[in-house]
């Protein structure tokens, strides 16, 4: 499905991003799929993943790394309102703020997922979880007392964020019963307008 000179150039991105010559070669064929499946040029496909797996850490020095990145990305491609370049666009503003805080390329892909099955995509679902995570480790003091009041734990008993789907979990739960005026305020408070819309 492509040439000799569009895998060469899929290699070089993968080259740029630390591999070396025996990790790009066991890893092509899953970024030859990873384009194809998404209908993407392999450059492209090809710095995507690398980008992504390279801020979420993940050694892409390891046996089946590249297609455990491309089956995430493909997947919520191929599940969500979002394409492979639309997740490349929000894991670009999302991904170096979450992998910092402990989150991993699965719960960042999903939210992803979510927020383009809303219609809120690209840089716009990148900047809107990035806020989301920034609010909920720092917050300012309308949104720490309404975390107060709701009992929501951010963080574990070793001061780590906990997984952002549990901490969401919590504030779902702790907010089903409010009216949606109430909802809506908690939510704003803590997230801020923009991100609280996500």
């Amino acid at each position: 499905a492509f040439s000799a000179t569009e895998v060469g150039g899929g290699q070089e991105f993968l080259l740029r991003a630390g591999m070396s010559a025996e990790a790009i070669q066991s890893s092509m064929r899953d970024v030859l799929n990873l384009a194809l499946a998404n209908n993407t040029e392999l450059a492209r496909a090809a710095d995507i993943a690398s980008n992504i797996a390279g801020t979420f850490k993940i050694d892409m020095e390891a046996e089946g790394a590249m297609a455990r990145v491309g089956d995430i990305l493909s997947g919520t491609a191929s599940r969500a309102n979002v394409s492979l370049e639309m997740l490349g666009e929000t894991m670009k503003y999302a991904a170096p703020n979450a992998a910092a805080y402990g989150q991993d390329i699965e719960i960042m892909a999903a939210a992803a997922g979510k927020l383009g099955d809303a219609g809120i995509q690209g840089s716009m679902a990148g900047t809107a979880m990035r806020a989301m995570a920034n609010r909920l480790t720092k917050p300012a003091k309308e949104g720490r007392d309404a975390m107060e009041a709701l009992g929501l734990q951010v963080a574990d008993t070793s001061g780590n964020m906990r997984a952002m789907p549990d901490i969401l979990r919590d504030l779902n739960n702790a907010t089903r019963d409010l009216g949606n005026v109430e909802r809506r305020a908690m939510l704003s408070a803590i997230f801020g307008a923009e991100a609280g819309s996500g």
